[in-house]
């Protein structure tokens, strides 16, 4: 939930509780690989691994002579592999994703602070759990990102604050933040 404080001179503070399920961290996480260069890399390359795996293993078979049935049968199965590869690929990295921090959930690792309390004030976003506080300047932002689910404050190239939609009271309070955090991260 949104909490405005005022602070003396008429400047405004915004506080949210954040409450972070395992959805939303397999959300960002999913966001993340398929928005950052290095994760469109791994998409790539995922997608493009099968098809070379496949090539090689036809010209070993072609070069050491092989039957021309089995090279043609060879030839009909890895490219049916490398067809569905490329075209699933990417929905099976999102998958393993998913499934790695459910693993982390059921070991008990989370690799994430379920709640918190953030803080957006004229200069500084602190943000405090249960164990650790940690303040940073809006000038370390490197992005923002809006997703249907949430939005992400980039503060490094792996690193965000998650402030899932459910923390706003509507869609206008939404872009009230979203302005506000523009004008904080523009104005460096």
């Amino acid at each position: 939930m949104l909490s405005v404080i005022e602070i003396m001179g008429g400047h405004k503070m915004l506080e949210y509780r954040i409450v972070l399920t395992e959805q939303d961290y397999i959300r960002f996480n999913q966001y993340h690989i398929t928005h950052s260069a290095n994760g469109k890399k791994a998409i790539l390359l995922l997608r493009l691994l099968m098809p070379i795996i496949s090539l090689c293993a036809l010209l070993i078979f072609v070069v050491a002579d092989a039957d021309p049935t089995l090279i043609l049968i060879e030839a009909i199965v890895l490219g049916l592999l490398s067809i569905f590869f490329i075209f699933y690929g990417k929905k099976m990295l999102l998958k393993s994703v998913a499934k790695n921090i459910s693993k982390l959930k059921k070991d008990g690792k989370l690799p994430f602070n379920q709640e918190s309390t953030i803080t957006f004030d004229e200069t500084h976003i602190l943000e405090k759990t249960d164990l650790n506080e940690s303040k940073i300047s809006y000038q370390i932002i490197e992005k923002i990102a809006e997703t249907e689910n949430a939005i992400y404050i980039y503060f490094s190239a792996m690193q965000a604050y998650i402030i899932p939609n459910t923390v706003f009271e509507s869609n206008e309070h939404r872009k009230e933040f979203l302005d506000f955090m523009h004008t904080k991260v523009h104005s460096k």
